[in-house]
């Protein structure tokens, strides 16, 4: 962790903090705002790339990880797929092993097997989401930075495009977030 100091005397512990210093109150509050309740490290990098972050994905990341606690789902969820899979394969033994009677191993191995069959499921539905949002942030993210690129010279376009950018990204999560 790296200190910076600036002309006024305020420390920074990080780059990220004293980015966020520069916007705009409601800009910055709504930045940290939304870096708290997004699991996702992808998009809370293309929204900081959307207000002006330039520093690296390395750095943001550990601020992220720094300020905020995220639950990890999928390392959550796969543990609980490990663990059903085990226990099916021990219910098995105990069935062929005759510690248990046949139907009601039967009833169990059901139960468990359809538990973990709606596991999978959920699990390939959450890759399949987070690849098509991050994917489609992704595109947003460069076609908004190849906009900016293009019009960064002309400061009669630089306020209008920055103002469609925010609205399109408004637009796009919105529908990535309700969809």
């Amino acid at each position: 962790m790296t200190k910076t100091e600036t002309k006024t005397g305020k420390v920074y512990l990080n780059y990220v903090d004293q980015w966020l210093d520069t916007l705009p109150a409601s800009e910055s509050e709504d930045f940290r705002e939304f870096a708290e309740v997004t699991p996702s490290i992808i998009e809370i990098w293309v929204y900081a790339g959307i207000v002006g972050y330039p520093g690296t994905f390395n750095d943001l990341s550990r601020w992220v990880k720094m300020k905020f606690k995220k639950l990890n789902r999928r390392e959550i969820l796969n543990s609980e797929i490990a663990a059903l899979h085990a226990d099916i394969q021990e219910l098995r033994m105990a069935i062929t092993a005759g510690e248990i009677k046949g139907d009601n191993g039967a009833q169990r191995l059901a139960a468990l097997e359809k538990e973990l069959r709606s596991h999978i499921e959920t699990s390939d539905r959450m890759n399949r989401m987070t690849d098509k949002r991050g994917l489609v942030l992704a595109g947003a993210d460069r076609v908004m930075r190849e906009i900016t690129g293009i019009f960064k010279d002309d400061p009669q376009f630089a306020e209008p495009v920055e103002n469609a950018i925010n609205a399109v990204w408004a637009k796009i999560y919105s529908e990535l977030s309700n969809g």
